[in-house]
């Protein structure tokens, strides 16, 4: 049962960071046709298009570093992602701080946006630091950690829509959108990793 559910899981993610790639692909057209927000992005189309890149990047990698098989297996080229994955989110991270003081909704996006930058930028970092230090197993939890944070990149076009379904003006539904995307995230990492070290 275990394992149906980590197979399940693993095919999620993989699906959902597709889904996410090929609707993100509308930024990086001329004129931004059918982007949020293309008034203001325009202005900051490069680093947009930097942030939305390496999230792309990031978010196709993430799964495949907790295939086990390519971990014990084949350690070069879970190496080899692994350091892609981190220059990716690194980047990624930076271009969402600069982002996060002009979204839409004021303070609470921008203070909702800059925390995610932040916190999805220290903990892959940190997570880097630990492997170098041959820490494999808080290595590991750390990177759960950072791909929670990764995957707001999808569930904000989840929440969004979706709070704005039952009825919320879009300033609103972004305003809490700009926190349902990450944290939630972070707390069902936090969950599993407790499960997964009970276990153990």
């Amino acid at each position: 049962m275990v394992m149906v559910l980590r197979a399940s899981g693993w095919i999620l993610m993989l699906v959902a960071a597709l889904l996410l790639s090929l609707t993100s692909m509308r930024y990086f057209n001329a004129d931004l046709p059918g982007a949020f927000q293309p008034e203001i992005y325009r202005e900051n189309l490069l680093i947009l298009r930097a942030h939305i890149f390496f999230g792309i990047v990031a978010v196709l990698l993430g799964p495949w570093q907790f295939w086990s098989a390519i971990r014990t297996r084949f350690r070069r080229v879970h190496k080899a992602i692994g350091l892609t994955y981190l220059t990716s989110a690194s980047l990624g991270s930076i271009g969402g701080l600069f982002l996060a003081p002009i979204t839409v909704g004021g303070v609470t996006t921008h203070f909702g946006f800059g925390l995610l930058a932040i916190f999805w930028g220290t903990t892959t970092i940190y997570a880097y630091t630990l492997i170098r230090k041959r820490n494999w197993r808080a290595h590991r939890e750390w990177m759960i950690r950072s791909y929670a944070l990764c995957l707001a990149f999808v569930m904000l076009r989840v929440w969004f829509p979706g709070i704005q379904a039952f009825g919320a003006p879009m300033v609103e539904a972004y305003q809490t959108a700009a926190g349902m995307c990450w944290v939630p995230n972070l707390i069902f990492a936090e969950l599993y990793i407790g499960w997964y070290r009970n276990k153990s």
